[in-house]
């Protein structure tokens, strides 16, 4: 194995959906580019650990099972990704004290907004990412992931471990603060017509 996949999967759909296309994006596509631009099968090379990471309704729906079972079939017929999913947590909105306090409500209906965010995904990816390394040795990550708060694993794998580092997204909904690791970009606007799911 040379190298290892790493998505999280809300940023990735995310990034896709700022393209403004009405199509989907395909995972299997997606996999078959990383590994046509930037590995040599002739030499063995191949996408070993592959993850995606998400947060789920909780009970998931049949839809998402649906989603989550094509993810994990093995290529050649599919991505192969190891399905990872983390919980939503809600969270009531309340005005600050500073401007009054009390509930932030719907001026119609009435009804409380609702916070609702993921939790313990970036840890949950951090964490695979560098047990996945350790066990494994890959020498190139394809990272779809956009948050500038990787920008400390992903500085220790180019820095000090020597990894070739391809991000995956587009320039908008990536931080910055992983670009200057970056070997390689694969541009979702530049690549879309390749990818979409037909």
């Amino acid at each position: 194995m040379s190298a290892a996949w790493f998505v999280d999967g809300a940023y990735l759909s995310k990034a896709w959906q700022s393209l403004g296309r009405g199509d989907k994006l395909d995972y299997v596509k997606l996999r078959k580019l990383l590994e046509a631009k930037y590995l040599d099968a002739a030499k063995g090379e191949e996408i070993g650990d592959a993850y995606w990471f998400s947060s789920d309704n909780d009970p998931p729906t049949a839809k998402q099972n649906a989603f989550h079972m094509a993810l994990q079939y093995p290529p050649p017929g599919g991505p192969g990704l190891r399905v990872k999913l983390y919980w939503l947590e809600r969270r009531k909105l309340n005005w600050p004290h500073s401007m009054g306090g009390g509930p932030v409500v719907h001026p119609k209906s009435g009804e409380q907004y609702e916070l609702v965010q993921q939790k313990a995904v970036d840890v949950g990816l951090a964490t695979h990412l560098m047990r996945s390394f350790a066990k494994r040795s890959w020498t190139k990550l394809f990272f779809c992931a956009g948050d500038g708060d990787f920008h400390e694993p992903i500085q220790h794998l180019v820095e000090y471990e020597n990894i070739h580092v391809v991000l995956v997204g587009t320039t908008q909904t990536i931080s910055t603060e992983l670009h200057s690791y970056a070997r390689g970009f694969v541009r979702l606007d530049e690549v879309a017509a390749e990818i979409a799911r037909a």
